[in-house]
């Protein structure tokens, strides 16, 4: 550490200020990323110091051994001048000690909350140093180099630029990964300091005198910020104003002086009392509604498009005040088994979508009564472009409206983004029943963060059969798994289908693992290969 406090790489930087949560790793305090606001600045400091001079030399260590992560702490100025300050107090032994601690403690509190997402009508407010920090922005950091934006300078002094920003991160937030406890009446009693919170709350605006500036006293008392209360506790939001999006907002956040305005956003707890939670605000703005989705898509759509629109079909299912059963969808059948898809964010998921999803269904479906297929593939959109150009709004569409009662937890608006910004893996699920499927949506809602949301899959719709058609590989029948792969595929695998055998055994989800014959969509061709490459053999010999 020492004299030197000299910043390592940008990336090693936002690792490590993602796993301390943004917080000092001594004291807990909320730091800024930056100069500005009413937070401490962060400050990367080394625990054995850069220079040989510094305080915990090791001049053994190479520079790159030096600024590696692992001797990195991040620290407030007043906690980074004292352990420089006492070196004896402060030994490297010690703040490892207290890194550790404190990695633990973040880590403990991300994995608590829930995937956060959230459709915008509008951003009102977006702390762009402290977002840029987080885990998952990659998007978003494009966007910013994209536009030429200055990620240092507040958005009021870059004129059209950061409106430009703005309007092409909104959809972003719809395939973000950021994890935050909901903030309810059932969880702000548990919060605790450093934890992210995602609200949506009709709120106050307190301090909007003083916007689009700062105040010249930065304190709880003075500064800007959104109030609600949530069960028996007062919820303080406070914003630096330097990151208010574009003019608009402040008239909004002004009116809110004075009538309640629903904002949604996510945030962070700074510290509780008995009465009160205090949280520093990351983003916020006013959540889509049905009627401007619905517009929104009229507006853009070139094509004839279905003959009817219902608002059913652009509910913002990341809103807890809109989410609710679908008032037109009496989803006939109730009994009958369904075909079901589910869809992930592929670049969000672990490999083995299988096994968390086989471990959902044997949740969900009661073993004597199980018998269900299921197909897991990357979703190609090459059969559903028009003349090599895909239409995400028009896609999304025949996905979700061909049939009026088709059951869904996915809107038109997340469809089409999820389509436009991210590579899509689905697993096609057949015979389950309508509660089942519901069940199993929210079961991967709760576990996976890479899932978005479900569809019953009707093969007569040209959308469906181009995008959902492909042959299931496995069959759970009551407590066995089938693979269905043919036998000339197995044949012609070598031993990568025969290890799934060993490894679906190793798993201890079934009592018992086989090979039942599948319908094998390529076994003519892989029967003509196998053919020509025989033909090709006696050609050989005869030479």
């Amino acid at each position: 550490m020492g004299a030197s406090r000299t910043k390592p790489k940008d990336s090693t930087q936002r690792e490590l200020w993602r796993r301390a949560n943004g917080m000092c790793q001594r004291c807990s305090c909320e730091l800024d990323p930056g100069k500005r606001g009413p937070a401490p600045t962060a400050e990367v400091a080394h625990i054995r110091a850069l220079h040989d001079g510094g305080a915990r030399a090791v001049p053994t260590l190479s520079i790159e051994e030096r600024n590696s992560i692992d001797n990195l702490i991040l620290l407030c100025p007043q906690c980074h001048d004292l352990v420089d300050k006492n070196e004896e107090e402060y030994t490297i032994v010690g703040l490892l000690k207290i890194k550790a601690e404190h990695e633990e403690r973040a880590a403990a509190l991300r994995q608590a909350g829930q995937t956060w997402r959230m459709r915008f009508a509008t951003i009102d407010y977006l702390n762009l140093p402290r977002i840029a920090a987080m885990p998952g922005t990659n998007l978003l950091l494009r966007a910013v180099e994209e536009v030429h934006l200055d990620i240092g300078r507040p958005f009021r002094e870059q004129g059209a630029t950061a409106g430009f920003f703005i309007a092409k991160i909104n959809p972003l937030f719809t395939v973000w990964d950021a994890r935050a406890t909901q903030l309810t009446r059932e969880t702000v009693s548990h919060l605790k300091q450093g934890q992210m919170v995602a609200f949506e709350q009709p709120m106050r605006a307190r301090n909007t005198s003083s916007l689009p500036g700062m105040p010249k006293s930065i304190s709880w008392d003075s500064t800007p910020q959104l109030v609600c209360t949530v069960g028996e506790r007062k919820v303080r939001i406070r914003f630096d104003s330097d990151w208010i999006t574009t003019a608009t907002p402040v008239v909004d956040l002004k009116s809110a002086a004075r009538r309640p305005t629903v904002y949604a956003g996510l945030g962070q707890v700074v510290n509780c009392t008995e009465t009160e939670v205090f949280v520093s605000a990351r983003v916020f703005g006013q959540p889509q509604t049905p009627e401007s989705a619905m517009f929104d898509y009229i507006k853009s759509s070139h094509g004839s498009g279905p003959d009817t629109l219902y608002l059913d079909d652009f509910v913002n299912e990341f809103s807890t005040l809109q989410r609710s059963s679908s008032s037109r969808n009496t989803y006939q059948d109730r009994g009958k088994m369904k075909t079901v898809a589910l869809h992930y964010d592929e670049d969000s998921v672990s490999p083995g979508i299988e096994r968390e999803l086989f471990t959902q269904i044997h949740r969900v479906v009661p073993e004597f009564r199980r018998d269900v297929r299921v197909a897991i593939y990357s979703m190609s959109l090459r059969g559903v472009a028009k003349e090599g150009v895909v239409v995400p709004n028009e896609v999304a569409v025949g996905i979700l409206v061909g049939r009026p009662d088709l059951w869904k937890t996915i809107a038109i608006p997340e469809m089409s983004t999820l389509i436009r910004y991210t590579n899509i893996a689905y697993a096609r699920v057949e015979g389950i029943s309508l509660q089942q499927a519901n069940d199993l949506h929210a079961a991967m809602k709760e576990t996976s963060a890479g899932y978005v949301g479900a569809v019953e899959v009707d093969l007569a719709l040209d959308t469906h059969r181009l995008l959902y058609g492909d042959v299931p590989r496995y069959r759970l029948m009551q407590s066995e798994l089938r693979l269905l792969w043919s036998a000339a595929e197995r044949a012609l695998s070598g031993d990568d289908l025969e290890d799934k055998i060993t490894e679906w055994e190793a798993s201890g989800l079934f009592g018992q693992v086989s090979w039942e014959n599948g319908p094998g969509p390529h076994d003519a061709e892989i029967r003509a290969l196998a053919q020509s490459f025989g033909n090709w053999l006696a050609k050989d010999d005869d030479r």
